[in-house]
Order: C-alpha cells, then structure tokens, then sequence
C-alpha cells in the first residue's frame, strides 16, 4: 500500500507598504508642468492622505481625476490644474471679529 505524500505550498509574507511622504511623493516631479499625478502625488500636493483622497474620489466630493483604463485596473491620475482649482473653490472668506 502506498501513501500519496501532499506538499503544503508556503507563500512568503509580504512585505507591508511603507507609508508615502509628501516629500519622497513629489521627488523629481516638475510641478510646473500640467502632467498627471498619481494618487500619492495629488495627495501630497494637497496635503492629505492617499485614502481621504480615494474616499473623496468614491463619494465623488473630491477633485477631477481621470480614469485610464476601465474596470478595477484602471489607473487613477490627477491633472496638478484641476487640483488648483478644486482647492480655489473651497476657499471661505472669514469675516474679522
């Protein structure tokens, strides 16, 4: 009688994502150009998280961005204009006291 031997398949863990700082996002990028961002550089440029701003995105609150691609592997990018004038219509007067 023979015995069938079975092989357990490990994985490597993974290794976890370092968080993105503004600084390290935005190294060598030209931010005089109109390019697109990726969600990091948006991020940083407006100095808020990579997830508030994908949490935007989906309720739709936040600024324009484009879509290349279609389904869930589409690449989301932001053009540096449409963040300045997303930031440009938030801008509240307060009154002196």
């Amino acid at each position: 009688m023979t015995t069938a031997k079975t092989t357990k398949k490990t994985s490597k863990p993974r290794a976890k994502a370092s968080p993105v700082t503004p600084a390290a996002a935005l190294e060598g990028f030209n931010l005089t150009d109109d390019q697109l961002l990726t969600t990091a550089q948006a991020a940083a440029l407006i100095a808020m998280s990579p997830k508030s701003l994908r949490c935007m995105r989906c309720d739709r609150t936040g600024p324009r961005c484009l879509k290349l691609g279609s389904g869930k592997q589409a690449r989301v990018s932001y053009r540096r204009s449409d963040l300045e004038a997303w930031i440009r219509a938030r801008v509240v007067a307060v009154q002196g006291s």
